[in-house]
């Protein structure tokens, strides 16, 4: 059998394999390129807003949840020395 038949029968063609890249307008290339760079730093905004107020919120917790622990702690004592 010849080297470039397959068991199907199909020639292979020699070289590389897979799509070849379509003649594509380089300025085009381009600006599809910026418009991804644009959304990927959009993207990248919101999620350093999101973890910002997401930090911001568990510190509040933490504030709160200190509070609470002093007033607990104050009235512990308070109840032990009576």
């Amino acid at each position: 059998m010849d080297e470039n038949k397959m068991v199907t029968g199909k020639v292979k063609k020699p070289g590389k394999r897979g799509r070849k890249p379509a003649k594509i307008d380089l300025k085009a290339k381009l600006e599809r390129s910026r418009q991804s760079a644009r959304e990927c730093r959009a993207r990248k905004k919101l999620r350093y807003q999101y973890l910002e107020e997401l930090v911001s919120s568990k510190e509040r917790a933490i504030c709160a949840l200190r509070e609470e622990l002093e007033m607990d702690n104050r009235f512990g004592t308070r109840t032990q020395v009576n």
